[in-house]
């Protein structure tokens, strides 16, 4: 299979083995906890079987989880039960309904990454949506969201730290009470990464934001988000804020950045990629909890009858 992500640039050899030394362990160590994490894989009866082609994923997902054996566990039981509980998360878009949401928010993965080995990741709301916000798609947004959260985890040679720049200034009235009217969504798809999928957000760039979308931020968003996240969001009036925090080197064009291309160029990219990937998420598709053999009752008492979890707060 081709390389995924491959527009992307790499961590270097130097910085793949800090990510060990960071959580004090080595390749080796991690391979022998992931073959135990198979063996208790093999025994649990609601949990899919992962043979030595998921190594590679799982060693990842352990690095991800700080090197924790028991914590990658609960991680990866609530990775399976999301994809069994809310598929439509994790349903790869076609193409034609990509391009169609690309008309209304631009966003994708910069290829390249932070001095420190972070991925920048971009979203920016469109001047179309401002005008059309009834037609914003807001499960294609989670969904393209997730799905490159889950690629950067399972890639070799991709970083397990993301930074994300959120340009809303077209957020309009319109695009907030479409946002209210999918908060039950967005609700859900806060949920999926921050218990699900352990990739590491240190930051959330806010650019641009009008009172109305500081508004949203505060009384909408906040709520859903564990307190480490919340006080990783710094807002941007201008460029030159978002400079003197972020390299201009790793910046496109329009963000005041020296990279050649432009956010929407960067969009179209990730779109092909997505694309490109959409046989590695159909074959996944069979990694999943089997619920009706779930084999005690601890299960509903932290995801909620109504398919909520009530404990978020996963480390």
């Amino acid at each position: 299979m081709p390389r995924l992500l491959a527009d992307l640039d790499q961590l270097s050899e130097e910085q793949a083995l800090l990510l060990y030394k960071k959580w004090g362990t080595s390749p080796e160590a991690v391979r022998r906890d992931v073959v135990a994490l198979r063996e208790w894989l093999q025994k649990q009866p609601h949990l899919p079987k992962l043979t030595e082609d998921e190594d590679e994923w799982l060693c990842r997902y352990l690095l991800a989880c700080k090197n924790s054996l028991e914590g990658c566990k609960k991680r990866i039981e609530y990775f399976f039960t999301v994809q069994s509980m809310w598929p439509e998360y994790f349903s790869p878009p076609s193409a034609d309904v990509g391009i169609a949401f690309s008309e209304y928010m631009w966003g994708g993965p910069l290829p390249k990454m932070l001095p420190d080995g972070t991925r920048l990741t971009f979203y920016k709301f469109t001047s179309k949506v401002a005008k059309h916000a009834d037609q914003m798609n807001w499960m294609m947004f989670y969904m393209l969201s997730l799905g490159y959260i889950e690629l950067q985890l399972s890639q070799p040679g991709q970083p397990l730290h993301i930074e994300l720049i959120f340009d809303v200034e077209h957020y309009t009235m319109g695009v907030n009470n479409s946002f209210i009217a999918h908060l039950g969504e967005f609700r859900r798809f806060v949920q999926c990464i921050q218990v699900a999928l352990p990739l590491h957000i240190r930051c959330i760039h806010v650019m641009n934001a009008p009172p109305l979308a500081i508004g949203a931020l505060n009384k909408l968003v906040r709520p859903f988000l564990q307190d480490k996240i919340n006080k990783r969001i710094v807002t941007h009036d201008s460029l030159e804020s978002l400079a003197k925090v972020v390299p201009v080197e790793c910046l496109p064009k329009d963000l005041g950045g020296e990279l050649p291309g432009t956010m929407h160029d960067y969009t179209l990219k990730w779109g092909d990629m997505a694309v490109a990937a959409t046989n590695w998420f159909m074959d996944r598709r069979w990694m999943k909890a089997d619920l009706s053999s779930k084999p005690d009752c601890k299960f509903n008492s932290e995801f909620g009858l109504d398919g909520s979890f009530r404990k978020l707060a996963v480390d």
